[in-house]
């Protein structure tokens, strides 16, 4: 499937649309939900429900790609549009009905999730600042609290009850314990938590939360990379006007 994938992303090229599309087609076909790779655990489904496309796509753009300036690709997976970009019809159509179910799961459960944490740490810190109290780092630990009722430390350690977590090795406790793939499927494990114990009124408004976090990081980021853009192409007609100085 990757030789495959390599041939037909040659003959796409990296203009316009259509290679995006042959990455997701391999996708679509692809038959692991885990996989080790140079050592490294790849977990593209967590708990059978919730599908990481971005993770797979990025390592077999990072197989396929050696000859292609990274950026050019990385670009497209850092974005997190809930369809890449794509109109829902054609997402679904490229990677299977099944995938794209998935697919909905981990935005909902894991990057929204994860936004709606970052909102409720930032009004934490917010209502202590506006209260004239000191800045604490305690913020994240609160907001914990505030949408799942106990620490971080206690829910992790059901959490590694519940899904078997394996026991770290001697000397690589945060290693084994803490990878991406474990904090995703923590992460996961808390939004379907926070689903049980909230009525639906409070479920929807804590997803517009998290989305419209989602969506305000997601501008800075535009923003950062115009700066940057802007920044580079100043720099390029400066140096063009000492060049043309020194001519």
């Amino acid at each position: 499937m990757i030789s495959r994938l390599k041939s037909d992303l040659v003959a796409a090229t990296f203009v316009g649309e259509s290679w995006k599309f042959v990455v997701l087609e391999t996708i679509a076909k692809w038959p692991l939900a885990t996989e080790n790779v140079g050592g490294v655990q790849l977990d593209y489904l967590i708990g059978g429900e919730a599908f990481d496309w971005r993770l797979l796509a990025n390592r077999l753009l990072g197989e396929c790609c050696d000859g292609v300036e990274s950026e050019t690709w990385w670009e497209w997976l850092s974005d997190p549009v809930l369809f890449a970009g794509f109109e829902e019809a054609e997402f679904m159509r490229a990677v299977g009905v099944d995938k794209f179910r998935s697919h909905l799961s981990y935005f909902y459960g894991v990057t929204v999730e994860q936004s709606l944490m970052a909102a409720v740490e930032e009004e934490i810190t917010h209502r202590r600042v506006t209260a004239g109290r000191q800045m604490s780092d305690q913020s994240l630990e609160v907001a914990y609290e505030t949408l799942y009722g106990n620490t971080r430390d206690q829910l992790w350690e059901v959490f590694k009850l519940e899904v078997i977590v394996g026991s770290a090795r001697e000397g690589w406790r945060h290693r084994d314990e803490h990878s991406l793939g474990s904090e995703d499927a923590f992460t996961y494990w808390l939004f379907k938590l926070r689903m049980e114990r909230s009525d639906p009124a409070k479920v929807a408004s804590d997803t517009r939360k998290g989305l419209s976090k989602l969506e305000r990081m997601r501008q800075n980021d535009v923003r950062r990379k115009i700066l940057i853009q802007s920044d580079n192409i100043l720099r390029k007609i400066r140096g063009q006007r000492k060049n043309s100085a020194k001519a």
